[in-house]
C-alpha cells in the first residue's frame, strides 16, 4: 500500500512538473518537503509549506514526523535512556505548525538562507528491558532553524540543510515511575529535499 501511494504521488508529481514548465516561479506557491533520514529510521518526517507573501519570503506550514531515534540523537535528547542495543526508542507522533522567512541575501539567485520556528507536540515511546512496560513522554515542542534552500533542476527541486534548535516543554510521562526524561534543549542538523510545485 504504501509503494502505490508513493508511486502515485511521485507520477502526480512529475506529470505536475512536465505540464507546466512554462510557468513563472512565483506563481508556484506550495512545496512538499520530505527529510530522506527518516525513511532508512522506519518513518516518515516532512511537510508542506505554503508561500503567504507576494515576494515568496514568508511561508507557513504544517510539520509530521514519526520514526525511530538513532544512538547519536539520544544523548542529545534524553537523560537515562540507553542505546539501541537494549532499548528501544520511538518518535511515535509529531504535529506542528511551520513558519519560514526566507532572506533575499542574493538577489539575483533563487538560493537563500532563512530562518524559521516550529511549534508543535509529539511523544515518545520508550521501552526498556530493565523496566516494565512501555513509558510514554509527551511534550510540546518549540523549534527555532536555521537553513538553506539550494535549488536545482529548473529552481522546482532544493536541498535544505538545517541546524535545529530543539526546546521542550510541558513533558508528562505516562509511567511516573521511571527515569527516561527528556532535556529542556538540544541542537539537531537536519536535511531535507523539496519540490515546489
Amino acid at each position: 500500500m504504501k509503494k502505490l501511494i508513493l508511486l502515485s504521488a511521485s507520477l502526480f508529481i512529475f506529470s505536475h512538473l512536465n505540464a507546466q514548465t512554462a510557468d513563472t516561479l512565483k506563481d508556484r506557491d506550495l512545496r512538499i518537503e520530505v527529510e530522506p533520514a527518516s525513511f532508512f529510521l522506519r518513518g516518515f518526517s516532512g511537510g508542506v509549506y505554503q508561500n503567504i507573501s507576494q515576494n515568496n519570503q514568508l511561508s507557513l506550514g504544517l510539520f509530521t514526523a514519526f520514526l525511530d531515534v538513532p544512538d547519536p540523537l539520544r544523548e542529545v535528547l534524553f537523560t537515562n535512556v540507553g542505546q539501541s542495543d537494549t532499548t528501544d526508542v520511538r518518535l511515535g507522533f509529531e504535529l506542528a505548525l511551520n513558519a519560514r522567512y526566507r532572506f533575499k541575501l542574493f538577489p539575483s539567485r533563487e538560493s537563500n538562507p532563512y530562518v524559521g520556528v516550529i511549534l508543535g507536540w509529539e511523544y515518545f515511546d520508550i521501552s526498556q528491558p530493565s523496566n516494565l512496560g512501555v513509558n510514554r513522554l509527551s511534550t510540546f515542542i518549540f523549534t527555532p532553524y536555521l537553513g538553506y534552500e539550494l535549488y536545482f533542476y529548473k529552481r522546482l527541486l532544493y536541498l535544505n540543510p538545517q541546524l535545529r534548535g530543539i526546546a521542550y516543554f510541558g513533558s508528562k510521562s505516562s509511567l511516573e515511575n521511571r527515569p527516561e526524561s527528556l532535556k529542556s534543549f538540544g541542537l539537531l542538523p537536519q536535511i531535507g529535499i523539496g519540490i515546489r510545485l
